[in-house]
């Protein structure tokens, strides 16, 4: 009794840390050395770019998942909550607009950041671009992966639960997670700050329009044969595979790419196979 009534306390305490987060990201402004006020108007455009992104593409996506592929988990018995996914997303979005206050702010100040435009001022060739971006995908992906599976454990589950309330999800889902797992998953983009760790604009902003869309698919709940056959060939998450993870929770963790379930065998099938 003693141990749930802990148990309770530190899921409560947890639960309103989650909930202030976006306030004290936001109050961290007023901190900022040289124009809070240039920091708020960075945040604000930050905010109108990600949440209009993230909002007007899931809904394209909802409306096309209405007419192509093949829904998973079998016709809707009830509409699904298209509302509370979206306000999940736009309080991700915030948190990832805090972050991106920060590089706006200090390009909109004059000073360097480390993202550049072109291949002379990122000081390498384009196959240096590339072999650099490769290298750059597998580490933050296993980061999005470890940081997965740490929001799977019993301490951390809290912070991760909101995204799971949408066991049979729409593309709204797709970035619909908590202040915590927001910060865990859109800190990197602090890096943009140094001037130093040089990303090439395409490439970047490339990859994170590619990972949207990825994404959208993701939570799309429905399956499109070409794109089914086509994404495991590249080691990238499909529906199909992303979908089990909604509907069993304790499998399929991987969320760009898949290879870090193959390699630490946390597929669903690899853990019955284990189970029998």
């Amino acid at each position: 009794m003693l141990d749930a009534t802990h148990g309770s306390k530190r899921r409560g305490l947890a639960e309103r840390f989650d909930a202030a987060l976006p306030f004290a990201l936001t109050a961290v402004g007023l901190l900022h050395p040289e124009s809070p006020l240039i920091w708020f108007a960075s945040l604000a455009i930050a905010f109108v770019a990600i949440a209009g992104t993230l909002l007007i593409g899931a809904g394209l996506s909802a409306y096309a998942s209405l007419f192509y592929g093949a829904r998973i988990q079998g016709v809707r018995r009830r509409p699904p909550p298209i509302l509370s996914e979206a306000g999940v997303t736009a309080q991700a979005a915030w948190v990832a607009a805090s972050f991106a206050a920060w590089p706006i702010a200090q390009s909109w100040l004059g000073h360097p950041i480390g993202l550049v435009w072109s291949l002379e001022a990122a000081g390498l060739s384009l196959w240096g671009v590339l072999v650099q971006t490769f290298f750059g995908v597998l580490a933050i992906d296993l980061w999005l992966y470890v940081k997965h599976r740490l929001l799977h454990t019993r301490a951390l589950f809290v912070f991760h639960k909101a995204h799971h309330a949408y066991r049979d999800p729409t593309p709204f889902a797709g970035f619909a997670v908590g202040p915590v797992e927001s910060l865990m998953t859109f800190w990197p983009i602090l890096l943009l700050c140094i001037p130093e760790a040089t990303h090439w604009g395409p490439a970047y902003f490339g990859l994170v329009l590619g990972f949207i869309v990825l994404n959208f698919y993701l939570h799309c709940g429905v399956t499109l044969p070409l794109i089914e056959r086509t994404l495991p060939r590249l080691w990238l998450n499909t529906s199909a595979f992303h979908n089990i993870h909604h509907s069993h929770v304790r499998a399929n963790f991987g969320e760009p790419l898949t290879l870090w379930d193959h390699v630490c065998k946390t597929r669903l099938e690899d853990l019955e196979r284990g189970a029998r």
